[in-house]
């Protein structure tokens, strides 16, 4: 039976991704930071283990690398860097740094610490690491930049390790969600005013004359995958390919987005994003 630990497996698309494997026979470790798993619909399900995981914290890591080995032989087939962190940082004049370093923590440190405590399980298998980045590495989003630039600099390490890992038999590839239905892409008045409220209050309303919130900007240019519909392409295109190539874009409309930066200058790209968040 083939083994996979998924981090941040509570919610969205990691939970879609462990019924996915749960439901092809895979043996699912299932990781959660802090709150228990028993709304998850995983829960108590055959072959799926809970397993408490911080990707912050090196302790969490290396206990759920150690129970998880104990457990396969001391090897892992797939490891999908999953957990993510998008909060609100401000703008770049102004920023929260507290919030900007935590997205970071989350979206980059956390994959790089977790792809380090589990190699010793993945080289004995000649396994797979699967890092979730974002469509919005294509994308510039004013007032929201940390996300996208932790993501980009997720995609950046991802070719990395995949050539460092290569001459071992461990194949890494970068995944790219664009539009699936997730609490994170929540667009309710309240994520629209803790946007806003992230921007001091003396710079606020210059922005707000200039600017559109991204959930106003991004919930009426894209469409939605369900999880469960995201975790099934996910599963035929990556994780059942023979060998992984180095990205996937994988979510409705977002196919265009890569071509862009290929056919168009890139002030001309920048001027897309500026008409798309800018206040008409």
């Amino acid at each position: 039976m083939k083994s996979a630990f998924i981090t941040g497996a509570a919610t969205g698309i990691g939970e879609g991704l462990v019924n996915k494997l749960q439901a092809e026979g895979w043996q699912v470790f299932a990781g959660y930071r802090g709150v228990g798993p028993e709304q998850a619909s995983w829960n108590n399900k055959p072959n799926v283990t809970p397993i408490q995981c911080d990707v912050t914290r090196p302790d969490d890591i290396q206990a759920a690398a150690a129970i998880i080995g104990k457990h396969t032989g001391g090897q892992l087939d797939l490891l999908i860097n999953n957990a993510g962190f998008a909060g609100n940082c401000g703008v770049c004049e102004a920023p929260d740094m507290a919030e900007f370093r935590k997205t970071f923590e989350v979206n980059f440190w956390g994959p790089l610490q977790v792809a380090q405590g589990f190699m010793p399980l993945l080289r004995k298998a000649r396994g797979r690491i699967i890092n979730t980045t974002s469509a919005s590495v294509h994308m510039t989003l004013p007032m929201g930049s940390a996300y996208p630039v932790s993501k980009t600099a997720l995609k950046a390490l991802t070719n990395h390790m995949r050539m460092e890992m290569a001459p071992f038999g461990v194949q890494v590839a970068s995944l790219e969600p664009g539009g699936v239905d997730t609490p994170m892409v929540a667009f309710g008045d309240d994520v629209k005013n803790g946007q806003w409220n992230a921007i001091p209050e003396h710079l606020r309303d210059e922005y707000q004359r200039h600017f559109v919130d991204g959930a106003t900007a991004v919930g009426s240019n894209f469409k939605f995958f369900s999880p469960p519909e995201f975790a099934d392409r996910v599963y035929r295109q990556m994780i059942c390919a023979r060998h992984m190539k180095l990205s996937y874009l994988i979510g409705p409309g977002v196919a265009p987005l890569p071509w862009l930066h290929r056919l168009l200058p890139s002030q001309q790209v920048q001027n897309i994003w500026a008409r798309m968040f800018s206040r008409k």
